[in-house]
């Protein structure tokens, strides 16, 4: 590892030198929406010179070879063009300020790659959403982003519920809060479930081929969640009450660069439509604390810290009550420090202690699984423009120390103890990463590439090993808009994921049944495309991206003669489906919405592959008028009648969810929610452990903002 530090130190010595974008004479300027948001991947064209920029993250763009007076034209789709007189003796910088082509279009926000700061992928397939876009009471980071098109619940329920996108589940997708990446040696995968909604800002879903962006565990795609920044004071309390039964409380303040939010959430065991006991409950508490000092230099510096507990996790599951599993308690300490040069590079620096228990109980015995990791990361970034050309490098640099599991069983027959440390491994990773993007008349083409090597070791007396591998990835993607209202993007990208730690060295119990490691695994591999189009209509957005996943050596999990599972390179497959979301303006106050997806898994055999979801269908209406607001939802899920390894056939479902906002004047908004009106009972994934979703309830909230704006009726 000591390699890859020296490499970070003379990529930081590269970095600190000046941009070669940064120029005494020329152009230079931004393009931001009317209420001063940047807006980047627009186009900047300086008439009658055929030269032309697009603008980064930051919405900047440059032309130093350029002297004013000069006009500049800025178009990107959803917004109407715009020009600029750049006069002589203009100072630096100019400010373009682009108008939504339709009121619909303010608020739709397509990100991928805030993580990257000046240099992001434009053409990949992303949205961002956040709790106050969803109708009903949103508890988790999953009841957030199911719904947009190919993102759906995977594995079993209660707060640990995970996710798929585009059919690809578990450790193959990359979650991250602020950047800093989330790890587990939980199977299903992380979700970043110690983020309570409640301090949550947004969060951005970059769906395909984005493991040459991210890193390993992004086959699927990359949840990138963002806690709240609060400005001023600002109050809720709540409960949720019916099948489902949850009471909520959270203060937020901000004020000269600082945010603080607290936030308390307590669940007990629900119940499905049909009446049966869910195991479901939890409490949790959580903290978010930020500061961004802007120095003086031009150069800013941003620390977070994210502490959060959770105790009394239950985990619905067909196997209660032979085998009832449940977390005795959950512990996470995320703190993040990122600095930003004007000579537009980066450095994000994160750490994240944290442990889970995991306790497995049955008629004749009783496990404990103690887990404990320390993970911490790097990542160094520099932008560059040469003339057309934009381009960013970088080094990332992540680490596991510690990574222990402790296992405690015993006989409730003899009373006999069994303690034996399963895991106790360390893993080290290292990742050089490039990206060119380079304008063709309106055509945007990005290319790029990452090498990423690891290795990983385990001192547990038992099972004693190490490994060590590597993988290059490459992308190629497209932005092409047609006109001022089509635009077209393509992407071709490869993937893989490195097995984890628990995978290669663990042998335990878990809440599945016992598990054997394998030391012996390879990587995971894909290749991806998706195409799509998007429209931007007067009062219409619409979306759709059709997409093919070839995967190959997925690692799975299999019975062995002797009773036990392990894990081995099993299955390769493909993987096909289509997504379409959009929205229509009716009018002023009315907005209608609209999703869908479609996917097909299938292994080279022919057979069905696992984690690939069932259709899903929406429609959603979005009203607000003086002091109302409303938000509805209507999801159709088709059957399943094709379930893959340890995967049932479900049956299809309407799930209506609705609320409704007033403003009571003096800063109070009341809030009433219904999740599942319809009282369907259904299974949220085709998990063979799965169980039947909570049924129909209720919830009431209570905001308090003092000093907000009052509308008026």
């Amino acid at each position: 590892m000591r390699r890859s530090w020296r490499l970070a130190a003379l990529l930081l010595a590269f970095a600190a030198m000046p941009s070669l974008a940064r120029a005494e004479a020329g152009v230079d300027g931004v393009v931001v929406t009317p209420d001063g948001r940047p807006v980047a991947g627009a186009r900047v064209e300086v008439e009658g010179a055929e030269l032309f920029r697009t603008t980064d993250q930051r919405g900047h763009f440059a032309f130093p070879e350029t002297e004013p007076p000069v006009r500049l034209r800025v178009e990107l789709p959803r917004f109407l063009p715009a020009t600029y007189e750049v006069e002589a003796g203009a100072e630096d910088p100019v400010r373009v300020v682009l108008m939504p082509r339709s009121e619909v279009y303010a608020d739709i926000v397509v990100s991928a790659g805030r993580d990257f700061g000046e240099f992001e992928p434009v053409s990949v397939a992303a949205v961002s959403v956040s709790p106050q876009d969803r109708p009903g009471q949103v508890g988790s980071v999953v009841e957030l982003i199911e719904g947009i098109p190919s993102v759906a619940e995977d594995g079993q329920g209660g707060l640990f519920q995970a996710y798929s996108i585009r059919g690809i589940a578990g450790q193959r997708v990359r979650t991250s809060i602020a950047g800093a990446r989330i790890e587990t040696e939980r199977r299903a995968g992380s979700t970043a479930s110690f983020l309570d909604p409640l301090l949550l800002g947004d969060a951005d879903v970059v769906r395909g081929p984005s493991s040459t962006w991210y890193g390993s565990g992004a086959l699927g795609g990359v949840v990138q969640l963002f806690p709240r920044r609060f400005e001023g004071l600002e109050m809720w309390a709540g409960v949720v009450a019916g099948d489902e039964e949850e009471s909520f409380q959270a203060v937020g303040w901000g004020e000269d660069g600082w945010s603080l939010g607290v936030s308390h959430r307590r669940a007990r065991d629900g119940e499905t439509a049909d009446g049966d006991r869910l195991f479901s409950r939890f409490e949790q508490w959580n903290l978010s604390l930020a500061r961004t000092w802007e120095l003086a230099n031009g150069a800013s510096l941003d620390l977070l810290l994210l502490p959060s507990l959770a105790e009394d996790i239950g985990k619905p599951n067909a196997r209660i009550p032979e085998r009832i599993t449940s977390y005795p308690e959950e512990s996470h300490l995320l703190a993040r420090a990122s600095y930003r040069h004007p000579a537009r590079w980066r450095l994000d620096l994160f750490a994240h202690p944290n442990d889970l228990e995991t306790l497995n109980r049955s008629a004749s015995s009783r496990s404990v699984v103690a887990n404990d990791a320390l993970d911490f990361g790097l990542e160094l970034e520099k932008a560059l423009d040469f003339g057309e050309t934009g381009a960013r490098l970088g080094l990332e640099l992540f680490g596991r120390r510690d990574v222990t599991a402790t296992e405690t069983v015993v006989d409730l027959g003899s009373g006999a103890v069994e303690r034996a440390r399963t895991l106790d491994g360390d893993q080290e990773e290292a990742s050089l990463f490039g990206a060119v993007r380079r304008a063709f008349g309106p055509a945007t083409i990005e290319v790029g590439g990452r090498w990423t090597w690891i290795e990983q070791s385990n001192r547990g007396a038992q099972n004693a090993a190490s490994a060590s591998d590597s993988a290059l990835t490459g992308f190629v993607g497209l932005r092409l808009p047609v006109n001022e209202s089509v635009e077209l993007a393509a992407n071709v990208g490869t993937g893989f994921r490195f097995p984890g730690l628990s995978e290669r060295f663990f042998s335990g119990s878990t809440g599945r049944g016992e598990v054997l490691a394998n030391a012996d695994l390879d990587p995971e591999r894909s290749l991806s495309i998706d195409t799509g189009v998007r429209l931007y209509g007067e009062r219409l957005y619409l979306s759709a991206f059709v997409f093919r996943t070839e995967v190959d050596d997925y690692i799975e999990r299999v019975r062995t003669p002797a009773g036990l599972d392990t894990y081995v390179n099993l299955t390769s497959g493909t993987i096909e489906g289509i997504e379409l979301d959009g929205a229509f303006e009716l009018s002023d106050a009315l907005r209608l919405t609209w999703a869908g997806q479609t996917q097909r898994g299938r292994t080279t055999g022919g057979g069905a592959l696992a984690n690939v979801p069932s259709d899903r269908v929406e429609i959603g209406a979005n009203w607000r008028q003086g002091r109302w607001t409303s938000r509805g939802r209507l999801q159709h899920r088709f059957s399943k009648d094709d379930p893959g390894a340890g995967e049932q056939a479900i049956g299809g479902a309407d799930l209506l969810s609705l609320s409704v906002s007033h403003e009571l004047g003096h800063g109070l908004t009341l809030r009433l929610s219904a999740d599942n009106l319809l009282d369907e009972s259904y299974l949220p994934s085709a998990d063979d452990l799965a169980v039947a979703a909570a049924g129909r309830s209720f919830g009431l909230a209570v905001g308090w903002r003092p000093g907000a704006a009052e509308n008026s009726d």
